[in-house]
């Protein structure tokens, strides 16, 4: 079983299992752990009529009984759909961190379920890594054939995000450790980063907003200082332009959406997820669980596809760097 991927349960009822089974089944991926309760799952392939050979693995992690032609599912006791959902994060993360896996994709789950019945500070994958990994700062990476694209902050409320940008230590922190990830996981020797404002035209010397004079700039130098090649802030809105694709290695935003909406629109879904900062790989779709496309035909499985492209890289680039 050398190299393999683990992979979450997610919600079981989204699409994200149903990309995982038909990608496995036309050959496309291998080398995998899935982890879910196993009747749980049972009763999933009976309800949707599929027949699939299943390798239960034992709970030795010096001597894994894995198989290259069933479904190698890892079962733990769970009480519910979202219960299983919930501790499939706990037993990937703990077959990452022992080196059992390279790196885990999690399939796509409802945050509503996992808050209303399970676990009510739960804001999101990135954060739940964070905690369990006892990391002080993550980051949000989104990939698309080497496009690069991060928000400072995640999933918090619109009108905290200039809380978090007056705290000039997490403002540095956050960009410091990407570009230490681009370096490390990304193989990019001299990264060249561009930053965008906080308010629209960045601020425009002041008159919408101080937080680019006050905070950003500040910080920004602090990191030229450091030798991190950061240019900035400039307005969001320009950021992605065609020149600048060429032009730097990666375009950190401050804020969710700012990153989000145009990195979904130049991928179309098709690009990945990566939380940096990690001593483990974690990689997701870009898509939700899409309950309304359950039962079509027209689901891509090109994120998850990316995805485990992308843990293979990552992996290969801290071998390498390791070494180095």
């Amino acid at each position: 079983m050398n190299k393999a991927i683990a992979i979450t349960i997610g919600d079981i009822n989204g699409i994200g299992i149903k990309i995982l089974l038909n990608s496995w089944r036309n050959n496309e991926i291998n080398n995998f752990i899935l982890f879910s309760n196993i009747e749980i799952f049972k009763k999933y392939l009976v309800k949707n009529k599929l027949k699939l050979k299943l390798n239960k693995i034992n709970k030795n992690l010096s001597n894994i009984n894995f198989s290259k032609k069933r479904i190698n599912i890892f079962s733990f006791n769970a009480n519910s759909l979202d219960d299983n959902t919930y501790k499939s994060l706990k037993y990937a993360y703990k077959f990452c961190i022992n080196k059992t896996c390279i790196g885990m994709i999690t399939l796509p789950l409802s945050k509503d379920k996992i808050i209303n019945k399970i676990d009510k500070k739960f804001i999101g994958h990135t954060e739940f890594f964070q905690k369990i990994n006892k990391k002080e700062n993550v980051n949000m990476i989104l990939y698309h054939k080497k496009i690069i694209i991060s928000p400072l902050t995640t999933h918090i409320e619109v009108n905290k995000i200039s809380r978090f940008i007056k705290n000039k230590k997490f403002l540095f922190n956050q960009i410091y450790n990407i570009n230490n990830t681009l370096k490390i996981d990304f193989n990019i020797k001299k990264p060249k980063i561009v930053i965008s404002g906080f308010n629209p035209h960045s601020g425009e010397n002041g008159k919408i907003g101080k937080e680019e004079i006050n905070y950003i700039i500040p910080v920004v130098k602090k990191l030229q200082n450091v030798n991190v090649n950061i240019s900035g802030p400039y307005s969001a809105d320009s950021l992605l332009i065609k020149n600048n694709l060429s032009k730097y290695d990666c375009f950190i935003f401050i804020y969710h959406d700012q990153a989000l909406i145009p990195f979904k629109y130049i991928s179309q879904f098709s690009g990945v997820n990566y939380t940096g900062n990690l001593d483990i790989i974690r990689t997701s779709p870009d898509h939700g669980t899409a309950y309304n496309l359950i039962g079509s035909d027209d689901i891509s499985n090109k994120s998850f596809i990316n995805c485990y492209k992308l843990i293979k890289k990552i992996y290969k680039n801290r071998m390498i760097n390791d070494k180095s």
